[in-house]
């Protein structure tokens, strides 16, 4: 299915990422592993001449199914269109967002609305035919992610190339893509992957890549365990409360009499399928979206509550350096290069927008912009989604210092229950709209 030998892709600067050798049959799983930002995903987009950026140049030889890298425009117009499918790391920005995504699913598969809601239920999106209906912002980031999965199965493409895909998926979605991805593969399709996700290497038993210097190679990594959180008090009054919200979207009630208490220096995490409503919670937690019943009590300085997004792409502003975005919002005496450094983020990012950085390192981007204002409370939806396991770590040791060191309260939504029992006082799930202690 793929064929790639002496590939390299060169920045303007000369910096090259590059791919030595690639074989991968019909029916296998290659992934490419590495820390974020280190360029796995534009290896993957340069192996098939999707990398449209000023300046950057691809050398060595790719066969895909029999088209090479000297092959015509119209042949990989074909190979594209129909032998091969993608399922990017955001899901949300491959959607157009205009369109119910049922409909979409009829345009590139060219099956019946009968058949795209039947696939999208066999890829366990509940109620399929009403999530169908709805534009990309009103579906969760796990059933976007079903979409083009629907899409590929429809299609039967001969190869699935797909990017980070267990980023920001809870424990039951996480086993259905697992499960789908072996479905795609005993279907006859290969697939090529990029992740930092240990587990996802050995449930789809990976032929894994790793990146060694500026070549991934045949080699294994090593997996880290979490950082644990110390034992000290903590306040005994609350920053952040709610009582008896309830939040509905037409006729779906996604919070239902939700009670919630944070107090000073508290670190509490909460968990739960995806689509349960964990982001419509913090969103009605830090003021973003108004509860339809119920009160939620919040600090009285304007910024002391930061909420870094689960899409933190769209949370920053286009085209200005994160230093300008920093310098409007931050207190008196940060050091910019400091706290950089600290999230694991290159200080030299400081210069660069939003579109020149790896969906990683807009994460930290995005984290750095809101621990920048000294907040008392730091709502984090899915931090550690789109990291490897190494600056992951790096992350959650300086969110722990800035807790131990500041009092600072943490929300935590994640899906990852081993690093919510290592880092929180209290785990809390959102289960049919309901909050309660797991």
């Amino acid at each position: 299915m793929l064929e790639v030998a002496d590939f390299a892709v060169r920045s303007p600067t000369g910096v090259a990422i590059r791919l030595p050798g690639l074989s991968l049959g019909q029916g296998q799983v290659a992934a490419l592993y590495g820390p974020s930002g280190c360029g796995k995903s534009t290896m993957l987009a340069a192996l098939f001449g999707l990398l449209a950026r000023r300046g950057w140049s691809c050398s060595g030889r790719v066969n895909c199914q029999g088209v090479t890298e000297t092959a015509d425009a119209a042949s990989r117009r074909i190979l594209l269109r129909h032998h091969m499918a993608f399922l990017p790391q955001d899901a949300h920005a491959a959607l157009d967002p205009l369109q119910p995504v049922g409909r979409q699913i009829e345009h590139a598969t060219g099956c019946s609305t009968g058949e795209c809601v039947a696939m999208l239920a066999r890829l366990g999106v509940q109620d399929a035919a009403a999530v169908a209906g709805r534009r990309p912002h009103a579906v969760s980031g796990g059933q976007a992610q079903r979409v083009l999965l629907a899409i590929a199965f429809l299609r039967r493409p001969k190869l699935v190339v797909v990017d980070e895909p267990s980023a920001s998926l809870d424990g039951g979605s996480y086993k259905e893509l697992v499960a789908n991805l072996r479905a795609l593969m005993a279907n006859g399709s290969a697939v090529l992957t990029s992740t930092h996700d240990h587990r996802l290497l050995r449930d789809v038993a990976a032929t894994v890549y790793s990146l060694v210097g500026d070549a991934f190679v045949r080699a294994e990594p090593q997996e880290a365990p979490w950082p644990v959180r110390s034992g000290q008090d903590i306040g005994s009054v609350p920053v952040l409360s709610a009582r008896g919200v309830q939040h509905a979207f037409g006729d779906r009630r996604v919070l239902d009499e939700v009670d919630f208490e944070l107090r000073r220096g508290e670190v509490v995490a909460i968990v739960g399928e995806s689509g349960a409503g964990k982001t419509t919670l913090v969103r009605v937690l830090v003021g973003h979206l108004r509860p339809d019943a119920g009160v939620v009590t919040r600090p009285d300085r304007w910024n002391a509550l930061q909420l870094v997004c689960q899409d933190a792409h769209s949370s920053l502003t286009p085209r200005r350096a994160l230093a300008d975005l920093l310098e409007e919002a931050q207190a008196p005496y940060f050091d910019a290069g400091a706290g950089a450094s600290a999230v694991a983020l290159a200080p030299a990012l400081l210069q660069c927008p939003r579109e020149r950085m790896s969906g990683g390192e807009v994460r930290r981007a995005a984290l750095l912009r809101a621990l920048a204002v000294h907040p008392d409370v730091l709502v984090l939806d899915e931090p550690t989604a789109s990291l490897d396991r190494t600056t992951a770590i790096a992350v959650m040791q300086t969110l722990l210092v800035q807790q131990r060191s500041r009092a600072l309260a943490l929300v935590i939504v994640t899906h990852d229950l081993e690093m919510a029992r290592a880092l929180a006082h209290r785990v809390l799930t959102l289960q049919g709209g309901r909050l309660c202690s797991l």
